[in-house]
């Protein structure tokens, strides 16, 4: 029943943001009144260059021209245009604006910065799950390699571990995308994502490696003494009786290791990966323009949120071998 009232809400609240947003749609101004709104003596200056960006989102739109007069000096003029309405503001080098005029520039920047940001997102999801997806994979034989009896297996884990999550991960893939081709020019990796995946793989893994290890370790040692008695193998009682205990403990370190990558992947931006961070830096130099943090923070917020909800879910439905 419960379940039923949570999902009636939901559907509740998409059904008035249906019935909020078709007027709206209908009502959106098109790129010709938006136009109407600038005032023609704004196209008298004597112009090196002159670019239109012009953005339809359905429930509203925007429209940035702007006159480059010189190359440290340039004129622009906002549009936005919503509800049938149309709001407009000059901009040059002198020009204060009030807050309205605030709002309205900040709003027709957004829908312009937004397409960029989004595929730098892209890029920052994708290292960020395929970084964490190969670092636990890899954590599984390095965890069991740790707890190994064989001192050969036993040294190169522990090594390993020691030597990732003790040096930076800033080094680490700086060594991979520029130390490896100096060693050797057949050991160069060109493409940047690749060499990012490799670095944040790796290092993930030493980390996702203690966390595992911790998880096994933490289950009662007669649990193993009772499989042994069952005549289970160590295999089979770790698949059988151990591992599936674990998981429930194991779902809030990885997801803080995956928040934690997912931050991480702005460093990336060192080596020129047109990630999320380095997509922001680029349009802050262009533009000089601070405002450009805030839809890049809020879309790493939205990111972080739907992760941290879906870590959420799979610890409520693994709760069941507690």
């Amino acid at each position: 029943m419960k379940r039923v009232k949570k999902h009636l809400k939901l559907w509740i609240t998409l059904a008035v943001i249906v019935v909020l947003c078709i007027p709206l749609i209908a009502l959106n101004p098109s790129e010709k009144k938006l136009r109407a709104e600038i005032p023609q003596d704004f196209y008298k200056e004597e112009v090196k260059k002159s670019s239109d960006v012009y953005k339809d989102w359905k429930i509203f739109s925007t429209l940035i021209v702007t006159q480059q007069i010189s190359s440290n000096q340039a004129n622009r003029f906002y549009v936005v245009g919503i509800a049938g309405n149309t709001f407009g503001v000059y901009m040059d080098e002198t020009t204060s604006l009030s807050v309205g005029g605030n709002v309205v520039k900040f709003v027709a920047n957004c829908t312009s910065w937004i397409p960029n940001l989004l595929k730098g997102a892209e890029i920052t999801v994708l290292l960020t799950i395929c970084s964490v997806t190969v670092g636990v994979l890899l954590s599984i034989f390095l965890a069991l390699g740790k707890m190994s009896k064989i001192k050969i297996i036993q040294a190169f884990s522990s090594g390993y571990i020691f030597l990732f999550r003790g040096t930076p991960l800033l080094m680490q893939l700086f060594f991979i995308y520029y130390g490896l081709p100096l060693i050797n020019p057949a050991l160069s990796i060109n493409d940047r994502f690749t060499a990012a995946w490799i670095a944040f793989s790796l290092n993930t893994a030493a980390y996702c490696a203690e966390i595992i290890r911790a998880g096994i370790q933490s289950i009662d040692k007669g649990q193993f003494e009772a499989a042994k008695a069952l005549g289970f193998s160590y295999a089979k009682t770790m698949r059988k009786i151990i591992i599936p205990q674990t998981y429930r403990r194991l779902i809030p370190p990885i997801a803080n290791e995956f928040i934690m990558v997912l931050k991480d992947a702005s460093l990336t931006s060192i080596i020129a990966l047109q990630d999320l961070s380095k997509v922001t830096q680029s349009i802050m130099t262009s533009t000089n323009d601070v405002w450009i943090y805030l839809p890049s923070m809020a879309i790493y917020l939205i990111i972080t949120g739907v992760f941290t909800k879906i870590f959420t879910v799979l610890e409520k439905k693994f709760s069941i071998y507690e």
